[in-house]
């Protein structure tokens, strides 16, 4: 079955090396290369077969001796948004636009990246810490070309992470930056997928989320508190919201009248993005039980200065 650990009863039984027939034991499950599941390899308890003779349990000790290490199995299915959230928020995009945005988000925010890396670094590390140490879920809303694979160097091993980005090309340079993080190397266990949605209307259940990432992102939606609500939806009780978004200054009045005035500037240009919100402020009233959010402000990045960041409960 794609994406999900396979029972002993779904596999059938087969002839061991002596001939006998015998039925299989454990569970296996699928995942290739890519974190897909297409390609059956051997799961946390390797499908091994209930035949003690001495031939047998010689190939037994072979294959479990090389047995490609298991990808974590699919825990969070993908279900499609209701119909009438399709139409409201998912709406048409250009690809030719679309290639050339993440081409751009892909390599033109090396510096801002730089300047948040230190905030960042601290804030995954306080997230990390807070979750089990293996087979969590993890979702991050808006992944784009995936900057934050940086900071996933101490996340627990076997998680199951799920992208989630309205502009489909986005996927290689994810694809890309996780591979170049080392996020795909075989000991980490990691499965990962990364999926068509918007952030008002998630293609995942209810409850399945240990821990939900979303940043620079929620500049760009339509409608930021259904947005958050969503990520509350999908969190588990206790799950954690990490967030870091460019926001309307607080300190300068002028400047802030500015930047509502650039708004509609940015949004046309940068595929929605507003300069003119109070991400903070829509958080804390989304009724998480906990939001530990700052406020500061970068320098050398004009309209993005203004910034906040945290995490929520």
């Amino acid at each position: 079955r794609p994406a999900e650990a396979l029972d002993a009863a779904d596999l059938p039984p087969v002839a061991s090396a002596c001939g006998t027939l015998l039925t299989p034991m454990g569970e296996a499950s699928f995942s290739d290369a890519e974190g897909s599941a297409t390609s059956s390899i051997f799961g946390r308890r390797e499908a091994l077969f209930a035949c003690s003779c001495p031939g047998c349990a010689a190939a037994v000790a072979a294959l479990t001796l090389f047995a490609v290490p298991r990808r974590a199995a699919a825990k969070a299915s993908l279900v499609a948004p209701p119909e009438e959230d399709l139409k409201r928020f998912d709406l048409p995009r250009n690809k030719q636009v679309d290639e050339g945005f993440a081409r751009g988000m892909a390599s033109g925010m090396v510096d801002y990246e730089r300047a948040v890396s230190k905030r960042k670094r601290a804030l995954f590390e306080k997230l990390w810490t807070g979750l089990p140490q293996e087979g969590v879920t993890v979702v991050e809303v808006g992944m784009g070309s995936f900057p934050n694979a940086l900071y996933f160097k101490n996340a627990p091993k076997g998680m199951d992470l799920i992208g989630v980005d309205p502009n489909d090309s986005m996927e290689a340079y994810a694809r890309d930056s996780a591979k170049r993080a080392g996020l795909t190397e075989p000991s980490r266990g990691m499965n990962l997928r990364v999926t068509h949605g918007v952030a008002e209307s998630l293609p995942l259940e209810t409850g399945v989320a240990d821990a939900v990432i979303c940043t620079l992102t929620l500049c760009s939606v339509l409608e930021p508190e259904r947005a958050i609500s969503e990520i509350k939806r999908v969190l588990r009780p206790g799950g954690r919201f990490l967030f870091l978004e460019h926001v309307l200054s607080e300190t300068d009045e002028d400047f802030a009248q500015s930047q509502r005035a650039m708004t509609p500037f940015q949004v046309a240009r940068a595929d929605g993005c507003h300069l003119d919100r109070r991400t903070l402020e829509t958080i804390k009233k989304a009724g998480f039980r906990d939001v530990d959010g700052q406020y500061f402000e970068l320098d050398g990045f004009s309209y993005l200065n203004p910034t906040v960041a945290g995490i929520a409960v």
